[in-house]
């Protein structure tokens, strides 16, 4: 059991380890990210409880139907919303004062949920779901967690430059672009299930989030800026270096 613990939780440890390194302004505390990581972990509860409820209310005979309606509007909506319920605790976060963090924040958040998913999924079929789960679901929520982190920081900056309109934008998007994309890997997952003219699909929108996901990290990094009133003098800049990995 620990061997398929280690295996269901690896993943996740590499994701986070990778995405707190490309914070190349400044590391966020570790002791922030692990709250958020908590928090992450902490979600699964609510979205398990809402999905069993709206699943009791959705449903088709039409497999094509039913795998639209538990894609979009059981797993994605529900899981990113839930998501980033904790993730809107970082806005206040001292810490929070780059627009990268928000990415840093928003996938630590994801990797929590998939680690605490991806070990029930193991533990329930073995290593063989470790592997493939390794290289799909795992990376698929880190990058549903780029883009939140992404629109989340975009609404962050816009706020403390005073553009109310560009933080509107950033939030609905924080939350609308995970939710598409979630919910199209899911739908296409589902229905490989009981046709295989979803396999080519699947693996070719895999690809896609890989790209997207990796250029959206990189230019993000590239393009890192300071969040305005975040200001510190050198003597904070100091305590925050030597209080961060």
């Amino acid at each position: 059991m620990n061997i398929l613990i280690s295996m269901a939780l690896l993943p996740a440890i590499a994701l986070l380890i990778y995405i707190y390194r490309k914070d190349g302004v400044e590391h966020e505390p570790v002791r922030v990210v692990m709250k958020y990581l908590g928090f992450g972990a902490l979600s699964v509860i609510p979205a398990i409880l809402l999905e069993m409820l709206i699943s009791h209310f959705l449903g088709s005979e039409n497999p094509y139907v039913s795998a639209f309606l538990e894609a979009f509007f059981v797993a994605a909506l529900v899981e990113e919303c839930c998501k980033y319920f904790f993730l809107r605790r970082c806005w206040n976060e001292p810490a929070f004062d780059y627009q990268f963090d928000a990415i840093v924040y928003a996938v630590t958040v994801s990797l929590g949920f998939a680690a605490v998913e991806n070990v029930e999924y193991v533990l329930q079929y073995g290593p063989g779901t470790a592997l493939v789960r390794a290289v799909t679901s795992i990376p698929g929520h880190a990058i549903f967690g780029v883009f939140m982190g992404y629109y989340f920081g975009m609404a962050r900056f816009s706020a403390s430059v005073g553009s109310p309109a560009g933080e509107t934008h950033g939030r609905v998007f924080a939350v609308l672009i995970p939710i598409l994309m979630h919910g199209t890997y899911d739908f296409f997952a589902m229905c490989m299930n009981f046709d295989n003219l979803f396999v080519l699909p699947f693996f070719a929108f895999l690809a896609l989030l890989y790209a997207l996901g990796l250029h959206r990290v990189n230019r993000s990094a590239r393009e890192d800026r300071r969040i305005a009133g975040t200001e510190h003098s050198e003597i904070d800049d100091l305590i925050n270096r030597f209080g961060k990995l």
